[in-house]
């Protein structure tokens, strides 16, 4: 490893770790948790849009510290990346 690429992991842990960046994925989270709660009773749609944002959250939240510590994603966790998602629950 280049004193090129140690410099670049210090910068990118550091950034992830940066107060800023902390604060800003709490706030998402409690937007979505915000907009579950305030949702009509009958709006499923929209509280499952909310859950799939906050898990969405939590899913770059992980990847990224993933992706920081480790250097790169794992092969199961790139399938995961690359799999399509349905937006719209089948009832």
């Amino acid at each position: 490893m280049s004193a090129a690429d140690i410099e670049r992991a210090a910068r990118a842990k550091e950034l992830t770790g940066h107060p800023l960046l902390a604060e800003s994925f709490a706030l998402l989270r409690d937007h979505y948790i915000s907009g579950i709660r305030g949702c009509e009773a009958k709006d499923d749609l929209g509280r499952y849009r909310y859950t799939v944002a906050l898990n969405a959250v939590d899913t770059v939240e992980r990847h990224l510290k993933m992706m920081v510590e480790t250097g790169a994603l794992d092969a199961a966790q790139a399938r995961e990346l690359d799999t399509p998602r349905r937006w719209v629950p089948r009832f």
